[in-house]
């Protein structure tokens, strides 16, 4: 039997769409859609193209009429994968890549999809071997070498890092302009770092109690920098990493290595940062050297810290933030306590598994007794909110009358205005409940957009500063005490 001949306006759109040409695709592809409506091939290529343009919602649009017509093709079923990643539901993404790969084994991106789902949960070994899997069927695949450095980067191998993000780059990735010039500046700052071992504690084999400010529902440590101070330091589970204040780093004359772009909650949802080294930061008796930060510009919070402690940083410890006590523990884990169980140290209905993405953790948090939505846990973060865009699922947008506030919410990224409330909601995870006669909504788009993945809403201190939180990093858990 002949083969079907493919269509050239989709020979077209696949070309352009190589290209980086996005715009001249999707109306290629669009022009074969109005007439032939069940194009699989152009429904499947047009949701890769949304994705990557971070449209979720006409992504989801797309792939569902394309499951619908052939429920079993190979390249749809990925691309379902992706769009569930991107939705935040982690379980069926998984399910999806891996009935495709039964289908189809030969499939670099489903791999891609199954290492980054690994790496979500810190499991770096796992994550390799599908990320490198992915590279030996295509190695002009270049997600796959870019992933690849973040799990590189968990198993704190500097120089496989380095590598990967080098055969990234090599590649001349044409999308997310943004990560090309991170990765680019993170080349320049990690190859600077590899003279030493970078974050290293002096005595990781120790037990650590360091005492804590607290303040509003924030835990505010005092530490050394370059053996000068003592200066405060916001505990920070929605940092993505240690973060000194402009005015402390020109105190310290310490010098930026590069510039990259964060993302993060208040003003445009991100911002310009200086990748530094600081020789050392000393909390209490914990000391730790070679220790990358980076850089923030925040008057809102100059007269009350002078720079945050990001938790990732202290991930080789269990981390114990006992807020009734005012204390902080840090206790040590070995390899072997990786994949314990979760009824260890407490009941299963307090504690929980979380997600990583770029060192931010997610957790899964039920609004109104619906399914979970991954919201970021941020000890930074004096109250909970939800996202706008979650806000607009419960009928509450920008142009809802009354719905607007006059507050002004402020997060490492300046100030936001737009602020929304939202009535009569309640929060439940891990065994706790709270209700909300209102509770305010931000823009987290930036903050989706960089993960790629739905981050619903932030779960704040009024949630859990009356407890002992312990976070595991290891085993990707949190649990209340």
């Amino acid at each position: 039997m002949a083969q079907t001949k493919p269509d050239a306006e989709l020979v077209k759109a696949e070309s352009l769409f190589a290209q980086g040409d996005l715009s001249n695709a999707k109306k290629a592809l669009q022009s074969l859609l109005a007439r032939q409506p069940n194009s699989v091939a152009a429904l499947n290529m047009l949701t890769s193209l949304l994705l990557v343009e971070d449209d979720p919602e006409n992504a989801a649009k797309q792939i569902g009429r394309a499951v619908k017509l052939m429920p079993n093709d190979p390249k749809v079923l990925t691309n379902y994968g992706y769009c569930l990643f991107r939705q935040g539901d982690f379980k069926h993404a998984e399910i999806q890549f891996r009935k495709s790969l039964q289908l189809e084994p030969k499939q670099a991106s489903a791999y891609v999809g199954l290492g980054r789902l690994q790496l979500t949960q810190l499991k770096s070994a796992e994550g390799l071997s599908a990320l490198k899997q992915a590279m030996r069927l295509d190695p002009k695949q270049e997600d796959s070498f870019f992933f690849a450095s973040e799990a590189y980067g968990v198993d704190k191998n500097l120089s496989m890092q380095i590598d990967s993000l080098q055969k990234y780059l090599d590649l001349k990735p044409k999308f997310y302009p943004e990560r090309v010039q991170n990765a680019e500046a993170l080349l320049v700052f990690f190859r600077e770092l590899e003279k030493g071992e970078p974050a290293k504690v002096s005595d990781p084999t120790r037990t650590y109690e360091l005492p804590v400010q607290p303040f509003f529902g924030l835990m505010i440590v005092e530490a050394y920098v370059n053996k000068e101070g003592p200066y405060r330091f916001l505990v920070d589970t929605g940092a993505t990493s240690t973060v000194l204040s402009n005015a402390l780093l020109d105190h310290l004359k310490i010098m930026p290595i590069a510039t990259a772009t964060v993302k993060c909650v208040g003003g445009s949802g991100k911002t310009a940062t200086k990748l530094c080294k600081a020789s050392s930061l000393k909390i209490g008796e914990l000391e730790i050297s070679n220790l990358p930060v980076a850089s923030f510009d925040n008057q809102i919070f100059a007269g009350l810290i002078d720079g945050v402690l990001g938790t990732a940083d202290l991930g080789d410890f269990l981390i114990a933030l006992d807020y009734p006590d005012k204390s902080i523990v840090l206790t040590p884990q070995s390899s072997t306590t990786r994949d314990r169980s979760l009824q260890a140290d407490g009941t299963q209905g307090s504690r929980s598994a979380f997600r990583i993405l770029g060192n931010l953790i997610l957790v899964p948090v039920s609004i109104n007794h619906q399914p979970a939505k991954n919201f970021l846990f941020d000890t930074g973060a004096v109250t909970s909110t939800l996202s706008k865009r979650q806000a607009a699922s419960f009928g509450v947008k920008d142009d809802t009358p009354n719905s607007a506030v006059d507050i002004q919410f402020a997060g490492a990224c300046g100030v936001t205005e737009s602020v929304l409330s939202v009535p009569r909601v309640n929060l439940a995870f891990g065994g706790l409940k709270l209700d909300y006669d209102q509770i305010l909504a931000v823009e987290l788009k930036e903050i989706s957009k960089e993960v790629q993945t739905e981050v619903s809403g932030i779960l704040g201190g009024d949630f859990f500063s009356k407890y002992k939180v312990v976070i595991d990093y290891q085993n990707t858990t949190v649990s209340f005490e």
